[in-house]
Parts: structure tokens; C-alpha cells; sequence
């Protein structure tokens, strides 16, 4: 069945019909992840796309996680949530960044869609936060879909007394960040290039000589990846960006390196431990990740929970963006889990970057 034919199918049998959280898809779609993708992506659909896209949850062993919400699992939750969530939401619009993302995972495959929220209230087009959505496949199915973005500018206290509550709390998902190996070696050639770099080396115009492969393995590695004041000149001196949700957009190998070596050295002993395939295209990367704060008896408390995309063109890194929710920074437990591992970070130092 080609993904045409699968709309075809669905729109024979569900015509106008509005979506309902009364139902169940339990027959494989049998299309691949890019015939899905394309599936879900026919204008044809139109509001309908969500319940399609419920109906390509797997009906068991699935998960759809939202950063405002929390995970859910299976196709019947999966659905009861996504349906009438959205539609009280239908004023955002999703706008692409860039192209979705390919990556051989080994089971099915993995897309990667990065993506910013825009509201249209009376007549006005307000933007809202970056986010990425990771998806999973195999066997026809959806397994799995992280969106990630930081709510962190949504979550404004309620007036006393109003009606609305407001969003619920973050969510305290359980992620398991022991089911990838963390402590896989850096290739040699990395290795000795990084065994050479220090703090704040000298801005460079010309490349590493380091391959996609090679750089890929320190951006991405679990300790490595927190050094970028060592490996900053990776960045293309000019073509290049730097995004996070703390400290904004950094552009060009200069003001990257100048934030790395200023901030780096505040975060204390961190480490990023994988929450899935740590994947590799040739010229892009994605990396689900929990942040892990190293306390003096050794002990790794987790803390953050976020998704990083990285791009590689002509033997530099182009652009890099991390995205995590900044809604529960400041819980007690995630504050003294910094302090235990040395950082020395303050919010000065963020709104510095930001202004």
C-alpha cells in the first residue's frame, strides 16, 4: 500500500466524520517511516491528520510524550488525550525550521522535525517557543513521539480565585537512562584532536580535519559533549548557530567559543546520559538525553530531560540546538543537585546572554 493508498482508504471510510477517542486501530498501516510521514503530511486530511495520527500509534508499547503533559501509552490513551487536546489548542500553528530528519536506527527508522509554535489570536501571529518531535517506526506503526519545547514562558501563575487553573504541573516522567550504552570510547582520531584542545584555543577558519563521524562522537558524547569550550572551533566561523532555551541564539564561532568558555566551567561535573539511539546520518545527529548531575560521592542525579539535533557541512558544525523545558529549574531538588555538582551558574548569567 503506497501512503496515497492508505488516505484513500481512510477518507472511504471516515468521510466528514469528525474525530472520536471511540476507537481503535489494531491492523499494521504496513508502509515504512517515510511512507508515514508522508502519510500524515497529505493535505488531504486536513484536522483529521490528528486522528490518523492516533490511529499509526501501535495499540500497545506505544508513547507519545508532551512536554506540558507527560507520556502517555498505548494507542487508546494516546488518543483520548491528543484529540481533545489539540482541538482546545487549534489558534497554534506548527511552522517547519527544516526539513524532517531521516535516521537508520536499526528497527524501523527515526524521523527528526524541528519545528516553532506561533499563536493567531485576533488577528495577530504571536511567536511561541522552539520544539522538536522525535518519532520512532516499525512495522508500519508509530512507537514512539517525544515533543519537546520549554513551557517554561506558558506557565504563568493563575490570578487567586480565577476560574482557570492554568497548565499542570511539569510532568515527572520516568526515562531510563541506563538502556543505552553511555561510555562507549571516542574514535582515536577524535580522541587525539581533543586530547590537544583547551579552554578558549585560538578561533580557527580553517577545519578540524576531522570527519562528520568524528565530530559527531564528541558533540554527542555523554561526558565530551559538556566540554564545548574544548571543542568550539568545530563551529563554522561564520555559517554557524547555537540555540538553547536558557541562553538564546548564539551565531558564528566567535560568540559560541566566548559563551563556552565563559559558561561551561559553571555548569560543574554534568554528564548526558542517552535515553535512546544516539543517531547519525552523514551530515545530521539527534540525541535524547538526560542530564545527569555528578555529586562528590559519584552519585548521578538526574535532572533535565532534553532532545539535541546537530548538523556537520563541509567538515564543520553548521547548527546545533538544544531543547529541554526550563518550567522546573527551579525545584529545590534540581537546585541542590547543581549546587552538590559544583555549579556555580545564576541567573545573571543567563540574562546576560539573553539580553
Amino acid at each position: 500500500m503506497t501512503p496515497s493508498e492508505y488516505v484513500d482508504q481512510y477518507l472511504e471510510q471516515r468521510g466528514g466524520q469528525t474525530p472520536t477517542v471511540d476507537r481503535l486501530v489494531t491492523t499494521s498501516s504496513g508502509l515504512d517511516a517515510a511512507g508515514i510521514l508522508a502519510a500524515i503530511g497529505d493535505p488531504r486530511l486536513g484536522p483529521n491528520v490528528l486522528e490518523v495520527l492516533a490511529d499509526l500509534m501501535r495499540p500497545e508499547g506505544s508513547m507519545y510524550f508532551d512536554a506540558i503533559y507527560g507520556a502517555f501509552h498505548g494507542q487508546a490513551d494516546i488518543r483520548a488525550w491528543l484529540l481533545p487536546t489539540m482541538a482546545m489548542i487549534d489558534f497554534v500553528e506548527f511552522v517547519p525550521q527544516s526539513e524532517t530528519q531521516m535516521f537508520d536506527d536499526g528497527a524501523g527508522g527515526t524521523s527528526v522535525d524541528e519545528w516553532q509554535m506561533f499563536a493567531n489570536i485576533d488577528g495577530q501571529r504571536m511567536p511561541l517557543p522552539k520544539g522538536v518531535s522525535v518519532r520512532r517506526y516499525n512495522e508500519g506503526w508509530i512507537t514512539w513521539n517525544c515533543d519537546v519545547y520549554d513551557t517554561g514562558p506558558f506557565r504563568v501563575p493563575p490570578e487567586p480565585d480565577a476560574e482557570d487553573p492554568g497548565l499542570p504541573d511539569p510532568p515527572q516522567t520516568t526515562w531510563d537512562a541506563t538502556a543505552v550504552p553511555y561510555d562507549t570510547p571516542l574514535p582515536s582520531t577524535a580522541q587525539a584532536w581533543l586530547d590537544q584542545q583547551s579552554s578558549g584555543a585560538p578561533p580557527t577558519t580553517e577545519p578540524s580535519g576531522l570527519s562528520h563521524a568524528d565530530m559527531h562522537a564528541i558533540a554527542t558524547h555523554p561526558t565530551f559533549a559538556h566540554e564545548v569550550d574544548k571543542w568550539a572551533t568545530l563551529f563554522h566561523p561564520t555559517d554557524s548557530v547555537y540555540i538553547d532555551p536558557l541562553f538564546g541564539e548564539l551565531v558564528g564561532q566567535d560568540a559560541i567559543q566566548a559563551w563556552a568558555a565563559d559558561v561551561v566551567p559553571k555548569l560543574g561535573n554534568v554528564a548526558s546520559h542517552p535515553i535512546g539511539p544516539v543517531l547519525f546520518n552523514g551530515q545530521a545527529s539527534v540525541q535524547e538525553w538526560m542530564h545527569m548531575a555528578i555529586q562528590p560521592d559519584g552519585t548521578a542525579v538526574p535532572t533535565i530531560r532534553g532532545t539535541s539535533v546537530r548538523k556537520y557541512v563541509d567538515g564543520w558544525i553548521t547548527y546545533a540546538a538544544d531543547y529541554f523545558d526550563t518550567a522546573n529549574l527551579g525545584d529545590p531538588t534540581l537546585v541542590k543537585a547543581a549546587l552538590g555538582a559544583g555549579s556555580t551558574l545564576s541567573g545573571a548569567d543567563m540574562a546576560r546572554y539573553r539580553s
